[in-house]
């Protein structure tokens, strides 16, 4: 998938330049980024049936290219407000794969410190928001991050993820609305893979595409390839830049697909398998990868060292997670508070 549709207030500009004129840097940071999430995933899904781990698994693959492109826009001191599919954008800024391995076990040494063994971990001294499980609960939090940010007059953003079931609760369009009258520097990102749990995209929106809902806020939006890291990236750097110069908020789709179930425990047999076969051949990472060796900024050589790294990274990970411990009873009312 190729289409670029906006919405209004989308400012002309040159196509994006071609990726031998892009810093190389970036364009392998990336990559590396997308290698080890998938890697991190993978050793996960399979510690997930050994039994290392306490509870559920999401897990984003088919997504890297929207998380990685995405969080890669943002400087160091902006702000970002994951989903439960987006460990590449925690992993671009600096969370270690043994923490979120060590937050499924809910091992002391993770962020929440053992208070969760699931998907709520974060970390604030990253400018990472804790994920909530209802989506899209951090919309809220990252108006008030990039309120509190043009409040002191500070040049941050707040990038924010949602996916495409979670357009319909209330939360959204509060946060939209909000954001959008107060021209707030945040750009949503909506992670469109065509299923809201079990419900497929026919029964949940009757538009074709989830920005176009950008209309009612009067504020820019644009559907993008997900599984294209560049075209995420493009997206998402120009609605950054207009957050950045006090324009307001923007909304950047990515068209993916789940690759699995809501959470490893679903089997996902409500998916048509054809499905499944016709986003097989899109994988983001096996994409980005070819992109970058046609253009000659990666060798076939470095390519297969990344994985391999990716991969002892995550071998290296898991058994750091397994040999933490797990927290103290006696410290259970520790960071709860009540009024």
């Amino acid at each position: 998938m190729a289409t670029r549709n906006s919405t209004r207030g989308r400012r002309k500009a040159a196509g994006p330049p071609p990726v031998a004129e892009r810093d190389p840097a970036l364009l392998r940071r990336i990559h590396e980024i997308m290698v080890l999430t998938r890697a991190v995933e993978d050793r996960m899904v399979a510690m997930y049936k050994g039994g290392d781990l306490l509870g559920s698994l999401y897990t984003g693959h088919w997504h890297e290219a929207i998380s990685v492109g995405a969080a890669s826009t943002l400087r160091p001191d902006d702000y970002l407000a994951p989903i439960h599919r987006d460990l590449g954008a925690h992993l671009w800024r600096g969370m270690e794969p043994w923490q979120v391995m060590a937050s499924f076990m809910g091992k002391a040494t993770s962020p929440t410190g053992g208070r969760d063994g699931t998907l709520h971990y974060g970390r604030l001294d990253l400018g990472i928001y804790n994920l909530p499980s209802h989506i899209p609960a951090n919309f809220p939090v990252a108006t008030g991050m990039a309120f509190a940010a043009k409040y002191r007059g500070e040049d941050r953003v707040c990038l924010a993820f949602c996916g495409d079931g979670s357009t319909s609760r209330a939360d959204f369009h509060e946060s939209l609305t909000i954001a959008s009258v107060q021209k707030l520097p945040n750009v949503f990102v909506i992670e469109n893979n065509q299923f809201a749990y079990s419900t497929p995209l026919r029964l949940q929106s009757n538009s074709d595409t989830f920005a176009v809902k950008a209309v009612g806020y009067g504020i820019p939006g644009v559907t993008v390839d997900g599984t294209d890291a560049l075209a995420v990236h493009d997206a998402v750097a120009e609605a950054v830049a207009r957050a950045r110069a006090g324009e307001g908020p923007s909304i950047v789709e990515g068209v993916t697909m789940r690759m699995h179930g809501h959470a490893e425990h679903d089997p996902a047999d409500y998916v048509p398998q054809e499905m499944y076969e016709e986003w097989a051949k899109k994988d983001p990472v096996d994409l980005f990868e070819n992109v970058l060796l046609d253009a000659g900024v990666l060798d076939a050589d470095t390519a297969k060292q990344v994985r391999e790294d990716a991969r002892q990274l995550a071998i290296a990970a898991r058994r750091k997670a397994l040999a933490d411990p797990m927290p103290d009873p006696s410290n259970i009312e520790d960071g709860v508070y009540a009024d």
